[in-house]
């Protein structure tokens, strides 16, 4: 499972790099953003590019990571997680500039305790995120991106019966559609 995982994330990778410097700029160029909201998340990193593939349509990829822990035994708590996503969004004025809808692909390998519940959960999940939301230009390259979206997909894990203890209560493998993907972001165009 581990080597077609490797050979997934491989193939995307690849793809991706061998479609960008084909395709055509239009409007502006580059934007690299990074999400104040995942930030908030117990201090998960996360930055995210895009290129305009045409006037209305942008390509975009990126990746949030989090290794940290707060709290001494048992009151630890964590939302560790590391995640890759790839898709794109559609702009119906321009390229980086009013409303969008979006869609990605993503995988992510996650274990959290102690936030919402006493139980730790440790998995992967993967499959479809799709949301929408507003870039407001703050200036010449500088936009303030807003959004909401949803996750559905299939994810995998296994239940600990408390975040120190170790104690497994199980394999769940099942299909969910769940909220994901606040975003209030700072973008910068190039």
């Amino acid at each position: 499972m581990k080597q077609f995982k490797r050979k997934g994330l491989f193939f995307c990778a690849v793809a991706a790099l061998a479609v960008l410097p084909c395709m055509k700029s239009y409007a502006q160029n580059y934007s690299v953003s990074t999400n104040a909201a995942q930030w908030l998340m117990l201090g998960t990193a996360n930055a995210q590019a895009g290129y305009p593939a045409a006037r209305h349509i942008s390509i975009e990829g990126g990746f949030a990571y989090n290794p940290f822990s707060f709290g001494k035994k048992p009151d630890r708590k964590y939302f560790r997680r590391t995640e890759f996503y790839a898709g794109g969004r559609y702009w119906p004025w321009f390229v980086n500039s009013g409303w969008f809808v979006s869609a990605y692909a993503d995988w992510a390998k996650f274990a959290y305790a102690g936030i919402f519940t006493k139980k730790a959960y440790e998995g992967y999940a993967y499959g479809l995120k799709v949301g929408g939301g507003y870039a407001l230009m703050l200036d010449k390259g500088i936009n303030l991106e807003m959004g909401l979206g949803a996750f559905a997909g299939k994810v995998n894990y296994t239940e600990y019966s408390c975040a120190t203890c170790g104690k497994n209560l199980g394999k769940k493998d099942k299909f969910i559609i769940a909220p994901a993907n606040l975003l209030l972001g700072l973008t910068i165009v190039f």
